[in-house]
């Protein structure tokens, strides 16, 4: 969870040269022998100084990540889950800890568990949790955890303090210098000043949960200040608990927060929830404007640049509203889409506290799952919406039908208003969430899209609709959407990618570069992904409420969304004739029969063909959702495609192995040769006695120059994204040969990049669904070069394209 680095202070103990000589032996090391403890036996007596120094070795492992929560095996860890362990084994309630030497939860519930027995509770009473009764009872039966405190329950806080990286005493039991020292570094971490070596109840809470008390994984030095001050300042208080001082903001963070709020404006009732009361507590005070300032006791202006730190804008915590901070609050405003004052009114306290911020703003785009008629549009538009983003699918098996109509889309223009598109099917639950699903819903979303008329380039936003606990994100959101990204490459990169999807989901995936723009659930106030996570910096559509527009058959319910800018939407779809669709297995045996009687027709060579008829068909059927994409992001019929791979794979010929091999150890010398001039000891590497640097390969028989030439030609018109190749390296040919070579589903996404530059070569242009024959013939021909061997290769090639576009006309 946490990365390990040097911890923050130093508390290394020192012992002077002379008195080590006359230190007792160094206990055994965990292995060597059995540690003393209350469950095996008396404790054996140990100077001092030999308890506190402990094993050296391990010692010296512990203190080079001092604070931090361990996240690789750590001997002593390992000592303290086989110590509660072996403490506590059979004891009703008890769970044992995972004796693996790492710390995590199921480590912290054992302690926890283990304290709660040691506290006089038993069975059904024990609890994961360190709840207000494991408090309470801490507080009346131990007090402050010092000197004196029974063995067991001094050996827990040891437990604890090796999981949180301090120095542990060897999990002795006795509460000597060590353990002292420890706890007060410990302390300081967290942000206290007082000096004190004891552990109160609340800071043993603490030391039994997850959180850090440095900075770890790229956190802010700024944020983890002010986590400290509020540490310091309401510990006291009976609402609050310690935070963690790690550099980040958080849920819980978020939640005290607000809490020290409630407190600070007197709210009632005050629960760490930014609900009506502190809503209404914050509107009744006047916004803090420039020249302001905390008093003694006052510390409303703090929390004001808590709350901007903690959504990452540095500005002073000194409770002074100078002209800097200001001008930091207007960039947040601008940001968020709030009206730019540079002060901390009302709204611009509820956008930094929560979610949704002032739910009752009213955004310039929606979206809704109830179709758009002529009425409600122009009372969409009459309230102010300029965007509207409506559904290209329905959920499997429900009866909810919110999938865009037909003739909505029209109508929804000609009120004057743009669109974005969202596809949706589950994806309530993380279990959802894959690699391969997401390249199934790449290719569903991209199918629906099309037939709408969505043109190249439109966003479309992959819902994330549940509570995604950071974990969910790694494990398989963003193995999900990384699934959309390989396919929709595959595809010809038709669509954009956007993600609907709580703050957190948001952020992750576009830090990934998986998505461009993000549509914000951030209505969901309460979900885990949202509270005390800074806005998405891609963000496009911010929902923050449900409201109702118009009134009778006008009415339309929909949720209001603040809307960056970022996505414009789409002001029109593209009225296509009908597309193309998969391959009918039915039409199977007929297409086959068809191309038997084709090849005797054919006037090329057809000797020594490694592949028949049939297998050229299989190559078909296996690419056939690669190859519809293909023809849907492009525009073009499926049969441009399908032709010129089953008539490259079907003339293979059996020479053509050996031209592959000849490349392939033309390019073995390159690296041996390269490898001798960086290092060059012995004779150089003998270049091959033939050599050939590129030839056609793959299912359809491509040179990697001529990929290259087509690549770099669609970056040029946008058709696909890309940093143009260099054709004259040879790294980078050999890696496109070998991805010609090794890959079909990139050789045949090369295919009609190949076709399209071709095309625009001999004056064929754009992307059309309707090539007329002379077209078609000329765009073949300059696939197989020039020459009357490429106008044979044109001609015999659109045969194949008649065959093709007849069985599929019939499926569209």
């Amino acid at each position: 969870m946490f990365g390990v680095t040097a911890g923050a202070g130093s508390a290394a103990i020192l012992v002077p040269e002379a008195a080590t000589a006359q230190l007792a032996p160094v206990p055994p090391a965990p292995g060597d022998g059995p540690l003393a403890d209350s469950a095996i036996g008396t404790p054996p007596t140990a100077a001092p100084l030999s308890r506190l120094t402990g094993d050296q070795r391990l010692f010296q492992a512990n203190f080079s990540s001092r604070g931090l929560l361990s996240t690789q095996v750590d001997e002593w860890v390992l000592e303290a889950q086989r110590w509660v362990n072996r403490a506590y084994a059979g004891r009703p309630g008890f769970v044992p800890a995972p004796e693996s030497g790492r710390t995590g939860w199921p480590t912290m519930f054992a302690l926890t568990r283990a304290l709660q027995l040691e506290l006089g509770l038993s069975g059904s009473q024990l609890s994961d949790t360190f709840g207000p009764t494991t408090l309470s009872l801490l507080a009346s039966k131990f007090g402050e955890i010092k000197a004196g405190t029974p063995e067991n329950v001094v050996r827990i806080v040891q437990c604890g303090l090796y999981c949180k990286g301090y120095w542990g005493e060897s999990i002795s039991g006795s509460y000597g210098q060590a353990t002292e020292a420890s706890v007060a570094e410990m302390r300081s971490n967290m942000g206290f000043t007082d000096g004190r070596r004891t552990v109160a109840p609340k800071e043993f809470k603490a030391l039994l949960t997850m959180d850090a008390y440095v900075v770890v994984e790229n956190g802010s030095g700024l944020v983890r200040s002010v986590q400290q001050w509020m540490n310091r300042k309401y510990v006291d208080q009976s609402w609050f608990f310690i935070i963690p001082c790690d550099g980040h903001s958080s849920r819980d963070v978020a939640k005290a927060l607000i809490y020290a709020l409630q407190m600070e404006l007197g709210v009632a009732g005050a629960n760490g929830t930014y609900g009506p009361g502190t809503r209404s507590a914050v509107k009744a005070r006047a916004p803090i404007t420039v020249g302001m300032s905390d008093s003694a006791m006052a510390s409303y202006v703090r929390l004001f640049q808590a709350a901007m730190i903690f959504n990452k804008y540095e500005v002073a915590f000194d409770g002074l509203y100078a002209q800097p901070v200001a001008d930091q609050v207007r960039t947040f405003q601008l940001f968020v889409g709030l009206p730019l004052n540079g002060t901390g009114d009302y709204q611009t306290w509820s956008s930094l506290l929560v979610s949704n911020g002032d739910p009752e703003r009213r955004g310039d785009a929606c979206d809704c799952v109830t179709e758009v008629t002529a009425a409600r549009a122009a009372a969409l538009a009459q309230a102010g919406y300029r965007v509207v983003g409506r559904y290209l699918s329905n959920v499997p098996g429900s009866t909810l039908d919110k999938k865009i109509k037909p003739t909505e889309l029209a109508t929804i223009f000609a009120a004057g208003m743009r669109v974005f598109p969202i596809y949706q099917t589950y994806g309530g639950a993380a279990s959802y969430f894959n690699e391969q699903q997401g390249a199934r819903d790449a290719s569903l979303a991209l199918e629906a899209a099309s037939d709408y008329g969505f043109e190249r380039g439109t966003t479309i936003y992959f819902a994330v609709d549940f509570d995604a606990l950071d974990n969910d994100i790694t494990a398989a959101i963003i193995p999900h959407f990384r699934g959309i990204g390989k396919a929709m490459e595959l595809y010809g990169n038709p669509y954009r990618i956007g993600v609907y999807g709580a703050r957190n989901v948001c952020s992750r995936l576009f830090g990934q570069g998986l998505t461009v723009t993000s549509f914000v659930s951030d209505m969901s106030t309460g979900f885990s992904g949202n509270l005390g996570f800074p806005m998405p910096l891609n963000w496009a559509f911010d929902q923050i409420s449900t409201v109702t527009v118009g009134s009778g058959a006008a009415a339309i319910q929909i949720d209001n969304n603040i809307y960056s800018g970022r996505d414009y939407g789409q002001a029109k779809v593209t009225t296509r004739d009908k597309l193309d669709t998969y391959f009918n297995p039915a039409h199977r045996p007929a297409i086959d029969d068809r191309f038997t009687e084709y090849i005797d027709q054919v006037e090329s060579n057809t000797a020594n063909l490694v592949h028949t008829v049939s297998e050229s068909l299989d190559v078909i059927v296996a690419y056939d959702e690669q190859i519809t994409n293909l023809s849907r992001s492009y525009g073009v019929r499926k049969a441009l495609v399908q032709s010129e791979i089953y008539w490259e794979y079907w003339k293979r010929d059996v020479l053509d192995a050996g031209v592959d091999a000849l490349v392939q150890s033309w390019y073995v010398y390159r690296h041996q040769r390269e490898a001798w001039e960086q290092v060059p000891v012995g004779p150089a590497p003998t270049p091959p006695l033939v050599v050939r640097e590129d030839c056609s390969t793959g299912i359809a028989q491509i040179f990697a120059a001529t990929a290259i030439r087509a690549r770099n030609w669609a970056m040029q018109r946008g058709l696909i994204p890309g940093n143009q190749l260099d054709a004259e390296d040879w790294h980078v040919v050999e890696n496109v040969w070998n991805s010609l070579h090794d890959d079909g589903t990139y050789n045949i996404a090369t295919v009609p990049l190949v076709l399209f530059q071709g095309a625009d070569e001999v004056g064929v242009t754009g992307l059309r669904l309707n090539y007329t024959e002379t077209e078609l013939k000329a765009i073949f021909a300059r696939y197989n070069g020039t020459g009357a061997g490429a106008e044979l290769h044109g001609r015999e090639v659109f045969g194949v394209y008649q065959i093709f576009e007849s069985f599929n006309a019939t499926t569209r």
